[in-house]
């Protein structure tokens, strides 16, 4: 009986790095063309993310590794990240720390079995990464967290410190506009966090510790003329990525609303061949990830495409958490 294609969702992710002096501008291509030829084994590329136990003994919970680099123009590349529970493997599947690159089989011998080793395959072009998202490696949070900790354990400095975004379509804003503009916008707050770094979840913060026994408090802001569009995204897309806001809700002058930020990132759902234990085809994988990239680059039915030839978002917006917006130097 033939097996059922596996779903995959690509993301596209816009890269951020930190601010750094004018003239030290970098690219994630860069970054992982550094990262190659400083770490040439299996083994210098791993990184154990580690729990504390109730006795203060520290120990590995998920190891992470960049497997499969490929260079395919001087700004396109891809590669693996491979992440697997350590001690969990069966010893013929435990990668060789050893070897250029991990070759193993996948599966455990079963078609129903869960995969033991998780692989996210990424595609960077330019300014921009095309993500496979997977549950199992943690996320796509998990590859920025490892990778800068590897270019940090490699002293490669401030500059290479980057952080996915997320590329909202154009279509947002056209909902906002034709509800005739936003009048309200509602925000629940389930938890309190003092000093967070979010300034929108510090202020939401201050105003729940006035009543510290209450449990979910909720802010509304409303106007009798339109707010302000691009102040009104900023704070819902810093919102949905904040876990102790529970409800983002944007009221728009029509009487309609918008509850959900996911339908406006840019995504993809392809189908690929399984090829046993539930892992994808990986070559046909890699083939659509390029296709898509190619769709994003080309003029849609619109005239306008997603990407310019630098990687970059040509017509739709990226939003940046007010955390991560980077301050601007002062000169000199």
């Amino acid at each position: 009986m033939a097996r059922k294609p596996i779903s995959r969702t690509l993301q596209l992710k816009p890269v951020q790095f930190s601010a750094h002096q004018q003239g030290e501008e970098v690219t994630l291509i860069q970054l992982m063309r550094e990262l190659r030829d400083r770490c040439p084994t299996v083994g210098s590329r791993i990184w154990e993310q580690m729990v504390v136990l109730a006795d203060g003994t520290k120990m590995p919970q998920q190891c992470f590794f960049f497997n499969n680099y490929h260079d395919l123009d001087d700004q396109t590349l891809m590669f693996e990240v491979w992440s697997y529970e350590p001690g969990a493997l069966p010893q013929t599947l435990t990668p060789d720390p050893n070897q250029q690159n991990a070759v193993i089989d996948e599966r455990d011998g079963t078609d129903d079995s869960r995969e033991m080793i998780q692989i996210s395959h990424v595609l960077v072009f330019g300014r921009s990464a095309i993500i496979e998202s997977t549950r199992g490696a943690g996320g796509i949070i998990f590859i920025q967290r490892y990778l800068n900790r590897l270019a940090k354990d490699h002293e490669l400095g401030r500059k290479f410190s980057f952080y996915f975004t997320d590329a909202v379509s154009s279509a947002l804003r056209g909902e906002i506009e034709r509800g005739k503009g936003a009048v309200g916008f509602t925000l629940g707050l389930s938890e309190s966090v003092p000093n967070a770094e979010s300034e929108l979840l510090g202020m939401l913060s201050g105003v729940k510790g006035y009543m510290p026994s209450s449990g979910m408090m909720t802010v509304e802001w409303k106007s009798k003329d339109t707010l302000p569009v691009d102040k009104v995204i900023a704070a819902y897309d810093e919102a949905q990525q904040q876990d102790e806001i529970g409800s983002v809700i944007i009221h728009l002058a029509n009487g309609s609303s918008i509850r959900g930020l996911a339908k406006f990132k840019i995504k993809k759902t392809i189908e690929v061949e399984d090829v046993g234990g539930k892992h994808p085809n990986r070559a046909e994988l890699s083939q659509k990830m390029l296709v898509y990239l190619e769709e994003l680059c080309e003029p849609g039915a619109n005239g306008k495409r997603i990407l310019d030839e630098f990687g970059a978002l040509a017509d739709n917006e990226i939003f940046i958490p007010t955390a991560r917006r980077a301050k601007e130097r002062p000169g000199g």
